[in-house]
């Protein structure tokens, strides 16, 4: 199941400018794209060869802060934020704030030395957004059921889903 949903996150990025990021999304939440995914899922041989699996770009690592409130009012906030690496970019502004390493989250041709599939969407532009894996999670128990509150944030690059899925 995570090989096919990291698989599927390959073809994210930026939707502004880019209509196959949002029909993408838009398929990886539909009922009938599960219902075909599903079939792919079986628990006594692996997935076959050709699913295309990315070795992602993004860097690994300690770098995340969140802060994970939750009221008894049934408020929830879940935020992850990231420097991307430990002292982000090095950077610090006159006001003492330390700025990111985004940038080394998009896709950089000719330059990403993990061999990744380039992959259009994620590709260095002007006023682009890089594809990142931070993953704040709230789960909550269904409607009218009783049931324990769950918050909780992740971060590590592609290895953060399969660490809120353990959790």
């Amino acid at each position: 199941t995570l090989k096919i949903a990291l698989s599927l996150t390959s073809n994210l990025g930026d939707p502004s400018g880019d209509m196959s990021v949002t029909h993408t999304a838009e398929g990886m939440v539909s009922k009938s794209e599960a219902t075909s995914l599903r079939q792919l899922i079986n628990d006594s041989q692996s997935l076959p060869s050709d699913l295309s699996m990315p070795h992602s770009p993004l860097e690994s690592g300690t770098a995340a802060s969140q802060v994970l409130v939750m009221g008894p009012d049934d408020f929830i906030v879940a935020v992850v934020s990231s420097l991307n690496r430990p002292f982000g970019s090095g950077i610090v502004t006159p006001s003492g704030i330390l700025l990111n390493s985004q940038m080394l989250d998009f896709f950089w041709q000719n330059k990403t030395m993990n061999h990744s599939i380039p992959r259009p969407q994620n590709l260095l532009q002007p006023r682009r957004r890089p594809r990142s894996f931070l993953l704040p999670t709230i789960v909550r128990p269904s409607e009218g059921m009783c049931g324990t509150y769950l918050c909780l944030g992740a971060n590590n690059g592609d290895r953060a889903l399969s660490s809120i899925v353990q959790v």
